[in-house]
């Protein structure tokens, strides 16, 4: 069964604001689930367009990757950029636009750094990062903003450690992922020419220096690659730098914040992970399922289809619903119910699936559970002491301000 999803709806899946208020989002879209997998969206400015609410049917699109393709559009944001008779086009892509062998070509520069193994190697890496955090948490003598003090610098951390780069050079990095970040989402406009020019002229001056001097880093890895025996170029190198800064960024920090902000309101959950160190793992699984910290993507139909009953068209833009899908009951048992013990939390696809598998998929886990694995022990007490606020925006979301008091052992 198709449907057609009020004007009055359509806002929830494509306006900042609508993702910030986590809870009614959920009461809004729960319904509309449950009446049908797929809806038709209406008044988007981006027509015609479907909302994606199940988990099947995520998971359908994203294993159809000749049939659902990226490009043109791969976020609601450059959807109407596209939309717009102003539009000229950006000679510089990142993994996330990419499709067919452009994208695996260009994934496979860098893939080798975020598998399993290679990650695991990082371990001690992100064991230092974590123990930082943690010391933060430490000297803020009991008493911060978890959101902005140690969630969003924690990640960044991470990426700059894996691409080698001082410490000295945090508050820049922070300032224009931030900006980046925010930059994508639909209200917001895009990126400053001034921004995107001083992100470029920053990695183009570390892929100078890496291609002098070549280091074991990631920095080194993308300043050196080559496609087809050709060197990737100063845009690809760009865009390479560009996707693993921002996305390895916030939706990490996203993900450590929200889980902070769902312990917190089921204490009983964090005494569970204290009792039993083993449930870790699974919890971390449970976090990024709760938080879902990307919140779409676009794709666009290159043939007529059919999809959880609604008949697609050549030419429609499908929007893939994550934190819809990873509330699907036909999925999780009692869905809206934080449970770090939930027996298939793994089944989420807050990842994505297939081609478009999020990259640094192994690494966000390790950083998510490595932090709580080394804070549970230390952590006597905690409590919020005002309102969560989450991040305004409908591509990567999660709280931007968490005041907290705590009491660490």
């Amino acid at each position: 069964m198709s449907s057609s999803v009020p004007t009055t709806d359509t806002d929830v899946f494509t306006s900042s604001a609508a993702y910030a208020d986590v809870e009614r989002w959920h009461e809004t879209v729960t319904p509309l689930r449950r009446a049908a997998p797929v809806v038709r969206l209406e008044g988007t400015g981006i027509e015609p367009v479907w909302a994606v609410l199940r988990h099947v049917e995520v998971l359908e699109v994203e294993r159809q990757n000749e049939l659902f393709t990226s490009a043109p559009a791969c976020t609601v944001s450059q959807a109407r950029a596209v939309s717009s008779p102003s539009y000229r086009s950006s000679p510089m892509k990142t993994l996330v636009e990419m499709d067919g062998d452009e994208h695996q070509a260009h994934r496979l520069v860098v893939n080798k750094w975020f598998l399993p193994g290679s990650i695991r190697r990082l371990d001690a890496a992100i064991t230092a990062r974590a123990e930082d955090a943690i010391a933060d948490m430490d000297r803020l003598s009991g008493s911060c903003d978890f959101a902005q003090d140690i969630a969003i610098r924690y990640p960044l951390n991470v990426i700059m450690t894996l691409f080698g780069v001082p410490d000295t050079d945090y508050e820049t990095m922070l300032r224009l992922t931030q900006a980046l970040m925010e930059a994508q989402d639909p209200d917001s406009g895009s990126a400053s020419a001034e921004t995107m020019l001083e992100f470029y002229e920053y990695f183009r001056v570390l892929a100078e220096e890496r291609r002098a001097e070549p280091r074991d880093d990631l920095a080194s890895v993308i300043a050196n690659a080559e496609i087809n025996g050709e060197p990737v170029g100063d845009l690809g190198t760009f865009g390479l730098y560009l996707i693993i800064a921002t996305a390895g960024h916030d939706t990490t920090s996203s993900a450590v914040a929200g889980g902070m902000e769902a312990l917190i309101a089921h204490p009983n959950q964090i005494e569970a992970m204290r009792s039993d160190p083993g449930l870790i793992a699974n919890a971390t699984e449970e976090i990024i399922r709760w938080v879902s910290p990307v919140k779409h993507f676009l794709r666009t139909a290159q043939g007529d289809c059919e999809l959880g009953g609604a008949s697609i068209r050549e030419g429609d833009r499908v929007l893939l619903s994550y934190p819809s899908a990873n509330r699907d009951e036909l999925v999780f048992d009692d869905p809206a119910t934080f449970d770090i013990a939930r027996p298939n939390a793994d089944h989420h696809i807050a990842f994505g699936f297939g081609r478009h598998y999020c990259l640094g998929a192994h690494l966000a886990r390790l950083e998510v559970a490595k932090f709580f694995e080394l804070l549970m022990p230390r952590l006597d007490h905690i409590e919020a002491t005002g309102p969560c606020r989450n991040l305004e925006s409908s591509m990567v979301s999660g709280p931007t301000s968490l005041p907290i008091t705590y009491k660490l052992r």
